[in-house]
C-alpha cells in the first residue's frame, strides 16, 4: 500500500511538472510578433546652402519619432556631431553646422517605442560655396 502511496505521490509530482513546463513554454512563445515599421522614403535635399541644408521623408504608418544620420562617410563609419540618430518628431530636419563644399550623407528611421526600422535608403547632398 506504501508503495502505491510513494508512486501517487510521484504520479501527481510529474503531472504537476509536466503542466507547469507546458505553461512557461507557452509563455515563451512569441505569440505576438513585434509590430514592424517600414523604412522611410526619404526625398532628395533642398535648401542648400554653404553650411546647411533641409532634409524630408515620408511619413511611416505607425511612426511617432524618426532617428535621423549625417555623416560625411557613405558607409556611416561615423556621424557628425548631434546627427548620430537625432531623434525628431516631424517629417524633416534642417541639418546645420556644416562646412562649405562637402559632400554629406544622410539616412532616416521610423521608431515607435523600443521598435526601429530598417534604414531609408541613402542620400547625399553637398553644400554650397
Amino acid at each position: 500500500m506504501r508503495m502505491l502511496e510513494k508512486s501517487s505521490g510521484l504520479m501527481r509530482m510529474l503531472v504537476v511538472a509536466f503542466l507547469f513546463t507546458g505553461l512557461v513554454m507557452s509563455c515563451d512563445k512569441d505569440d505576438d510578433p513585434k509590430p514592424s515599421l517600414s523604412a522611410p522614403a526619404v526625398n532628395a535635399a533642398t535648401d542648400i546652402t554653404a553650411n546647411s541644408f533641409k532634409i524630408s521623408w515620408a511619413q511611416v504608418t505607425g511612426a511617432d519619432k524618426y532617428l535621423v544620420d549625417v555623416s560625411t562617410n557613405a558607409n556611416f563609419s561615423s556621424t557628425l556631431n548631434n546627427y548620430s540618430k537625432k531623434e525628431v518628431t516631424t517629417t524633416n530636419l534642417v541639418v546645420t553646422g556644416l562646412n562649405a563644399k562637402t559632400k554629406y550623407y544622410f539616412r532616416v528611421y521610423a521608431k515607435k517605442g523600443t521598435t526601429t526600422s530598417a534604414a531609408s535608403g541613402v542620400k547625399d547632398a553637398t553644400t554650397a560655396e
